[in-house]
């Protein structure tokens, strides 16, 4: 049985569920559905065992800041889910919540990555999302505290991530990188 708080609304707490159990179902583990909507600890577990027939994965949530940086398809994966949350946060809806941020952008993601993967992304060996949806939560909490920013390239003029703790020489965009190594692959092969 849930409990509903005495200052909250049937709506509310109708609506909060919800969030919470698209979050979860897309994956995302107790702890941060908890801090992204107002539900104890135990309706978080309960709303996963509840969705996934089993106990929640144990350790801890993925904190590798340096993630982005590793390879050139984890900065394009990152700066593709990071520009349409970035887009859409920027929209100024002031109802939305960044439960629904997070849910409509990995959403959106997702269909970009599973629509891109036969003309591009398979070609690297990416099938499916490489990013999850806890390693997008955490994506959006280093934009946030400005740990990472978009920035646009000179070349190609789209929008990539960096990271602002690694000097500028290092910046760079994966679109133009990946096409570069397509183009050095094929004309080997020619």
């Amino acid at each position: 049985m849930y409990r509903i708080s005495s200052k909250t609304t049937t709506s509310d707490f109708l609506r909060e569920m919800q969030l919470a159990t698209q979050l979860i179902q897309l994956g995302l583990r107790p702890p941060i559905v908890q801090h992204l909507c107002p539900i104890g600890r135990k309706v978080a577990l309960r709303l996963y065992k509840e969705n996934h027939q089993g106990n929640t994965r144990s350790g801890m949530l993925p904190y590798d800041a340096d993630w982005v940086i590793r390879s050139s398809t984890n900065t394009l994966h990152a700066s593709i889910f990071l520009g349409i949350a970035f887009d859409l946060s920027e929209l100024g809806f002031e109802q939305i919540t960044k439960a629904e941020v997070l849910i409509a952008s990995y959403n959106l993601y997702s269909k970009v990555i599973n629509q891109s993967r036969s003309h591009f992304l398979a070609d690297h060996g990416t099938v499916g999302n490489l990013l999850e949806i806890n390693r997008a939560w955490h994506l959006i909490q280093q934009f946030n505290s400005r740990e990472t920013s978009l920035q646009i390239c000179k070349n190609c003029q789209s929008r990539y991530v960096v990271l602002n703790t690694v000097a500028n020489y290092f910046h760079r965009c994966p679109m133009c990188e990946v096409w570069s190594q397509k183009n050095k692959r094929s004309r080997g092969t020619a």
